[in-house]
């Protein structure tokens, strides 16, 4: 069976990658430590994990005006972005641009990378909005709705921030991508995001 993970991706040094991953009959999560570089930590976890699809929440690509200007017009947004009210990928350029380099690097060694966006994952499969990333007690309520609607097994132990929660979404997209249920939003030549 094919293998996922999701990680929701966070600044370089801040400590706030989280990986959600599968594990003797659970989803299990990794995370980056303050200071720790969140990049070699990634590369590091996917030698060992060795998953054949990452779902990561983090612009994958950048607006088509910048490969294709003729046919797009907008500097600083792609399709997908609009439709989801997603922040710029040139708002966050460096994040894009450390995205955009781990997805060629774990592409080149075979894992195949797509962008997800936690946020409207958490609007598709309706958690509670009044509860999503407010306070962390929370984290459990909304945790076990979605293992309960997805018939997952979680380790609710290890979820001590949003940042866990998130990944966990990424990891429920790339279940859905498994199962084809998936949604594929944007333009297919600028870059789509998979929820």
């Amino acid at each position: 069976m094919e293998t996922i993970v999701g990680i929701d991706y966070g600044s370089k040094l801040a400590g706030t990658t989280v990986i959600a991953y599968y594990r003797n009959e659970m989803v299990r999560f990794l995370a980056s430590k303050h200071q720790q570089d969140a990049d070699k930590f990634v590369i590091d976890q996917m030698q060992l994990l060795k998953p054949d699809h990452v779902f990561l929440d983090a612009p994958l690509s950048l607006p088509g005006k910048y490969s294709d200007a003729k046919n797009y017009s907008d500097y600083f947004y792609r399709e997908a972005d609009k439709k989801l009210g997603a922040m710029s990928p040139m708002f966050i350029g460096g994040l894009t641009a450390r995205a955009i380099r781990l997805r060629d690097y774990l592409e080149s060694t075979g894992v195949k990378v797509y962008e997800t966006y936690p946020s409207k994952e958490a609007q598709v499969i309706q958690v509670d909005l009044r509860k999503y990333k407010k306070d962390k007690k929370h984290i459990l309520e909304l945790s076990s709705y979605t293992s309960h609607k997805f018939d997952v097994n979680v380790n609710h132990d290890q979820m001590s921030s949003w940042h866990h929660f998130d990944a966990f979404l990424a990891y429920i997209a790339g279940l859905k991508y498994l199962n084809k249920t998936h949604q594929e939003i944007g333009d297919a030549e600028e870059g789509l995001i998979l929820v």
